[in-house]
């Protein structure tokens, strides 16, 4: 082992990975890369030197560079999960138990290697150790190992008294049997520090004589065939250290063999429950056969024109436009572009999971990894952020293919409201079937359930979240159960709609009828916000009197638009979920105001219409100055926002002046019930020969980006500089 002032002096000659970058590219020194790969290896072993060449290409003598362990080692955390692969169909694996055994937990470690997607909502369950928390079934795609897996996590499972006691239980249990006729594997998880129950017993004799129910499901979902039997995984879990040799004689009483024993909490013992069902469904994973058979014909070959239109392609792919070529930005990159030699020596930094080359510059990885004949270059820029892209061209493909793949994914619509207001119920109707658990009890569902569905061939992603109180608290619950409403605040958030659920008749009874309440106003509110399409959905309206809904009607409409300024016509839609009134309106009204979120505005008609309204409408006057908007463009939809030059700071423009404007472009261009943002800049600059003190300059760099850049740099009397003073001084300095 080296000495300490060996160490130190390695540590004292180490560049870093940047530098390591930029010598590469500006000099031909691929011998210096392999010595540092075989450096690293040697680091691995714990050895502390690199051979490097007397002399590299230019003659001149290198500088020892020595790549630490933390480097070659070090990945960012992301690039340890896995993607789910396309073209693989899902194995849908159930995990069933009684309460408090691991369920939920075994539920996150399986799907904990699977890489999320941005936008999503999360699908990881909630865990705590008070039993009963999961409820409704709870679905996500999951890579585990080698298998594609479609995990299942249920409620827990009671005895047959308590069942017949309570609806919610059966409502649970119906679920769980839903779950079983689903699955092509189970997964039993009991305890194993408590060990085999009298329960466990109960739900392993249920599971081997009651396999009608699962066949019955199974027909009334036309999911395939009747089947014989589902293979059964016996999983003892929470066993983290401990010998549970005493509990084995016990797990064979329930009658699936030998037991699985994990802990999915501290990630022990996966590697067995991978290898169990790799033996059990592992033959089942296959690949969608689909699309050959649709590229196919009948006999094998393929369909006429087929050839000629691949032929056509192969002349289009031979044409390549030099000028095209991805180019380093880097300033101090020579103009020569790069050799093959060193092309090759940095291809390995190119396509490092790291990405050290693509966080430096993301112009030299795609010259980097272009080859001769490869006509897609924009395909390098797809994943780059906006400013790093190069020119107009290719921000303009950029930024159009991006808004096309948006269009493309599922439409995330989420219902929130109060408890018992009927979101369960509203999301049972668009599915037509018994999804989530619906009961009288307040505070049934716990957790974001998420659920795919197609509405007249459009994708949806429906959530149906669980209903919070004022705080954000869950009713009548502890403190540790404060995490479904943070659950219902994380689905507002990763949605594109939001329908706000109110019960018609909740304060019938009341001597002044508030519909809807102070705080649903408050949970709206909340919505546009954050920046979500709205729309206001007034559940079991059949309950309320024919005669008196026309007067019900307005005085609930009346109420929206007095206490819901912000947004100006906002849908609302009266429907009954237990009669299927209304749905297909509510779902028209959702996609309606969904494409009007997703709206863009051209900035030269927008200008023309600005500078046509405030003609009719002219700006007031604010400390002896016209406030005047000058100019305005959208930067961005969902929800869209404008960025608005004036004359004068955001804190002088009047509020009520800017809400007019909001409302009138929602008439205008016809996006209304649309949460607008307004993102105000200002022109004025501070003057020059004025002595500006701290709090003016705190003052000046709030107005915005262009007076913080002029603040920034003052010269010493605590003055704007002159241009050009700025390169006098340093040029002065240089000199002396």
């Amino acid at each position: 082992r080296p000495s300490a002032d060996a160490a130190a002096a390695f540590l004292g000659r180490q560049r870093s990975m940047w530098q390591r970058c930029r010598s590469l590219a500006g000099i031909d020194c691929w011998r210096t890369l392999r010595t540092r790969y075989h450096a690293r290896s040697a680091l691995h072993r714990g050895c502390l030197a690199a051979a490097l060449p007397q002399t590299d290409g230019l003659g001149q003598r290198p500088h020892l560079h020595v790549a630490r362990r933390g480097f070659a080692m070090h990945l960012p955390a992301r690039n340890y999960y896995r993607e789910a692969p396309e073209g693989l169909t899902p194995i849908p694996i159930a995990i069933i138990g009684r309460s408090n055994v691991g369920k939920s937990t075994l539920f996150n470690r399986l799907q904990s290697g699977t890489r999320k997607k941005k936008g999503p909502i999360s699908r990881n369950a909630i865990v705590s150790d008070r039993a009963g928390t999961t409820r409704d079934r709870k679905d996500a795609v999951a890579v585990f190992g080698g298998l594609l897996l479609r995990v299942i996590d249920t409620g827990g499972l009671e005895s047959e008294a308590a069942i017949r006691q309570s609806t919610l239980l059966s409502s649970m249990r119906e679920q769980v049997w839903r779950a079983i006729a689903e699955a092509e594997a189970v997964l039993f998880v009991f305890d194993a520090r408590e060990g085999v129950t009298p329960l466990d017993l109960q739900i392993a004799e249920m599971l081997q004589k009651d396999m009608q129910e699962a066949s019955f499901y199974r027909q009334r979902l036309a999911l395939g065939n009747e089947r014989e039997s589902v293979p059964v995984i016996l999983v003892a879990n929470k066993a983290e250290g401990t010998f549970i040799g005493p509990y084995l004689n016990d797990c064979y009483d329930l009658g699936f063999g030998d037991p699985v024993v994990i802990s999915a909490r501290m990630n022990e013992g996966m590697e067995d429950l991978y290898d169990r069902l790799c033996m059990e469904v592992g033959h089942l994973q296959k690949e969608d056969e689909d699309e050959d058979e649709a590229a196919t014909g009948s006999d094998g070959e393929y369909a006429e024109g087929e050839e000629e239109e691949e032929e056509e392609g192969d002349e289009e792919e031979e044409v390549e436009d030099e000028a095209d070529a991805p180019k380093p930005t880097l300033r101090w990159m020579p103009p020569t572009p790069l050799t093959e030699t060193q092309k090759a020596a940095l291809r390995w930094y190119a396509q490092h999971p790291g990405d050290p080359l693509g966080q430096l510059d993301m112009g030299l990885k795609a010259s980097v990894l272009h080859r001769e004949g490869d006509n897609n270059v924009r395909r390098y820029w797809l994943n780059a952020p906006q400013r790093a892209l190069p020119d107009k061209e290719t921000r303009d493909y950029v930024l159009n293919f991006r808004r096309l793949q948006q269009m493309e994914h599922p439409m995330r619509l989420s219902v929130v409201g109060l408890p018992s207001a009927g979101k369960s119920s509203i999301i049972n109707a668009l599915l037509q079937e018994e999804r989530c658990i619906v009961d009288e009890q307040d505070g049934t569902t716990m957790d974001a359930i998420v659920s795919e569905w197609n509405f007249k061939g459009q994708p949806v992603k429906l959530i149906d979240t669980c209903g919070v109180t004022k705080g954000w608290n869950y009713p009548g619950t502890y403190s540790d159960f404060l995490e479904p409403g943070m659950g219902t605040r994380k689905a507002i958030r990763k949605s594109h709609v939001v329908i706000l659920c109110i019960d018609a008749q909740r304060y019938r009874k009341m001597t002044y009828y508030s519909c809807p309440s102070l705080f649903e106003i408050k949970l709206g509110s909340f919505v546009v916000d954050e920046g979500k399409a709205l729309v206001i959905a007034i559940n079991k309206w059949d309950l309320i009197n024919e005669d008196e809904q026309a007067k019900v009607r307005e005085g609930i409409l009346k109420r929206i638009t007095d206490l819901l300024p912000d947004v100006k016509g906002v849908p609302v839609v009266f429907m009954s979920a237990k009669y299927n009134l209304n749905l297909s309106m509510l779902m028209l009204r959702s996609f309606s105001l969904f494409k009007r979120w997703s709206a863009r505005i051209p900035t030269m008609k927008l200008n023309g219409w600005l500078q046509a309204w405030m003609i009719r409408w002219p700006p007031p006057w604010r400390n002896g100055q016209k406030c005047n908007v000058k100019y305005m463009t959208q930067t961005r939809a969902r929800p869209p926002t404008f960025i608005v030059w004036t004359n004068t700071t955001s804190e002088d423009m009047p509020r009520n002046y800017i809400r007019q404007i909001q409302n009138a472009m929602r008439d205008e261009f016809r996006i209304g019930g649309v949460p607008i943002k307004f993102v105000l800049r200002s022109t004025l600059m501070p003057k020059p020969s004025k002595k500006l003190s701290k709090k003016d300059v705190l003052r000046w760099k709030r107005v915005g980006p262009r007076q913080a850049e002029a603040v920034k740099n003052l010269n010493s009397k605590k003055q704007l500089r002159r241009k050009g003073e700025h390169k006098e001084t340093v040029a002065t300095r240089q000199t002396e």
